[in-house]
C-alpha cells in the first residue's frame, strides 16, 4: 500500500470567510494530475472547512490527463482505468478532465494507488522525453 494520500496533501489556498480551501494537485508519472479537495465549496463530506483532514469521510476528486497524453485509443490513459471498480464514479467534463463528487476516503486511496500502478505498468502513456526521465516529473 502506498502512503496515505491525506498525509501528502499540501494546502495551497484558504479563505475561512467562505469556508474555501484548495490543496495542490498531485502529478503522477508525467501522465495524470490527481486533485483531491474538501471544503465548504467542494462536494466532500462534510461540505465544510475542517482543520483536521481526517475528519472528512469523502472528497471531491478530479483526474486530468497531462497535455500531450492520449486519453483514448491504443495508447490511451483512460482505457487502462476503465475496468477499475471506481471508474463509474467519474463524469467527464472534457476529454482530458473527469470529476467525481463525495468519493469515500478508502476509494480515494485506491484511486491514488491505481494511478501509480497504471503509470508504472504503461510507461508508453508518457511523452517520450518524459519516459526518459520519469523521476524528474
Amino acid at each position: 500500500m502506498a502512503q496515505d494520500f491525506r498525509g501528502l496533501l499540501k494546502e495551497k489556498m484558504r479563505n475561512p470567510d467562505v469556508g474555501e480551501r484548495w490543496f495542490e494537485d498531485f502529478e503522477i508519472g508525467c501522465v495524470f494530475y490527481f486533485s483531491v479537495q474538501a471544503s465548504a465549496l467542494h462536494e466532500s463530506t462534510p461540505s465544510a472547512l475542517l482543520d483536521d483532514i481526517s475528519g472528512y469521510t469523502a472528497f471531491q476528486v478530479t483526474l486530468q490527463a497531462r497535455s500531450g497524453v492520449f486519453t483514448y485509443g491504443k495508447r490511451g490513459a483512460w482505457q487502462h482505468l476503465e475496468n477499475t471498480p471506481w471508474w463509474h464514479l467519474f463524469e467527464p467534463e472534457s476529454p482530458l478532465l473527469l470529476v467525481a463528487p463525495n468519493v469515500p476516503t478508502a476509494t480515494v486511496q485506491q484511486i491514488f494507488e491505481d494511478l501509480h500502478a497504471c503509470v508504472e505498468a504503461h510507461p508508453e502513456m508518457a511523452k517520450r522525453k518524459c519516459q526518459r526521465s520519469l523521476s524528474v516529473c
